[in-house]
């Protein structure tokens, strides 16, 4: 009975999450071969179950292509123990779910549609999640769902969720956390923050926030108290559960012996990476604000027309991502004026997950546009919160723009080309970084 009254009293969020859900599903499978790290964590994913199934030969249009890349499905592969993630740069939880679909699933052939299912479900859990968390903050059912379906609209976001990559997944686990916060369910937020952790690193981004936002709202003692018990509740369950993982994925069952290993891995890396290197164009702090650089995660070219077949690029809605800059100035403003929730924990998240990869960067590392998706939701929040103050045929313009914008970027903008077959051209080697 629960439930059915819940669904009622939210059935325009139920509507738009079926529909979100089918976009997502819609030829989740294409294409048929890695898309940006998927090369490292469809592999893994599959080492860590022990699996070595057959490569899937890359198509389109029904037709193999050659991958004109030094990157292949099977690069990882030699030499590797099977069971183990040797992908030591991150933790292994997402990995592992990701595992746990394609072992039950397809275990005997690479399937990039059942290892991308699990981030199709993680993007439903974060568009949940911002939905309660705009409940909260917003107080209004109508601007909850707008900044539900403007975090599904943001083309980074978008892509993220059709892709076996890891950041869908420290998100949803992270926004997750933030709204149980909120909800005043400290328990169960820290342990969603620990899954966050375990996903990515930079999950605990998502702690920080919470943590500076409760210094914003109550006496610094008080504040100070409750989260000491909150971060040291949450740095052993992320290192039991760390363990406990590696006991079974682990290159080695030790876990300080696990964590060296990324020491030694991150010591290793040139992170001075640039285009002649052949690495994806990077893009520091400042500009996922100014002036993006995309990242081409994978793109195929018809010879023929010289129109895109396939196109996944990372990057933001430009009506989202040229609106956050003016929206995050003015909910500082409003926060020095009312200091709300509605525009302080924005703000604070928005300097969390941004502030760290603006260090980084100073301090001589390459960053790239997709580590900027922690902070999508934050600048999604800040815009509708700003939007209240406007009337409502600017609004309507505004919400148009972001959809026209959305399915200018679409991933997939020749959709007729994979249904009906049409293209009468044979297909040129596939280059993940630099086309055709």
């Amino acid at each position: 009975m629960m439930i059915q009254k819940v669904l009622r009293e939210h059935r325009a969020v139920v509507i738009l999450l079926i529909a979100f859900v089918f976009l997502f599903l819609f030829l989740l499978g294409v294409p048929n071969f890695s898309i940006y790290d998927e090369v490292v964590y469809v592999p893994v994913a599959y080492n860590m179950m022990g699996l070595k199934p057959e490569p899937l030969k890359p198509m389109v249009l029904g037709r193999p292509i050659v991958i004109a890349s030094n990157f292949n499905l099977t690069r990882y592969y030699p030499n590797q123990t099977l069971g183990q993630d040797f992908n030591v740069e991150q933790p292994p939880l997402a990995k592992a779910i990701m595992g746990i679909f394609v072992r039950t699933f397809s275990p005997n052939v690479v399937s990039y549609f059942w290892a991308r299912v699990p981030s199709v479900i993680m993007s439903v859990i974060a568009l949940v999640s911002i939905y309660g968390i705009g409940l909260i903050l917003l107080k209004d059912k109508r601007y909850a769902l707008l900044a539900m379906a403007f975090l599904n609209f943001d083309t980074l976001f978008w892509t993220m969720s059709r892709a076996a990559l890891l950041d869908i997944y420290t998100l949803a686990f992270m926004m997750l956390g933030i709204l149980l916060y909120l909800k005043n369910h400290k328990y169960a937020s820290t342990v969603f923050f620990a899954l966050s952790i375990l996903c990515k690193y930079v999950g605990v981004f998502g702690l920080i926030a919470v943590v500076l936002y409760d210094f914003t709202r109550q006496s610094k003692k008080r504040a100070l108290v409750e989260n000491f018990f909150h971060v040291s509740l949450c740095g052993p369950l992320v290192f039991l559960s760390y363990t406990i993982l590696i006991q079974f994925f682990g290159v080695s069952h030790n876990p300080i012996t696990n964590i060296l290993l990324y020491v030694t891995w991150a010591k290793k890396m040139d992170w001075t990476l640039t285009l002649v290197q052949g690495a994806s164009p990077v893009s520091q702090p400042w500009g996922w604000l100014f002036n993006q650089t995309p990242v081409k995660y994978a793109w195929v070219f018809d010879p023929g027309t010289g129109l895109p077949l396939i196109t996944v690029v990372g990057q933001m809605n430009p009506a989202i991502i040229f609106m956050a800059i003016p929206v995050l100035f003015y909910s500082g403003y409003e926060m020095v004026k009312s200091k709300t929730s509605a525009n302080t924990l924005p703000l604070i998240w928005f300097l969390s997950a941004w502030m760290p990869y603006l260090v980084l960067s100073l301090l001589g590392q390459e960053q790239f546009i997709h580590h900027f998706l922690l902070g999508v939701p934050a600048v999604c929040l800040a815009i509708v919160y700003w939007l209240r103050s406007q009337s409502k045929a600017f609004v309507i313009g505004y919400v148009m723009f972001t959809f026209v914008a959305w399915l200018w970027m679409y991933p997939y903008p020749l959709l007729w080309l994979f249904i009906t077959g049409a293209s009468p051209y044979p297909l040129c080697p596939l280059d993940f970084f630099f086309g055709c």
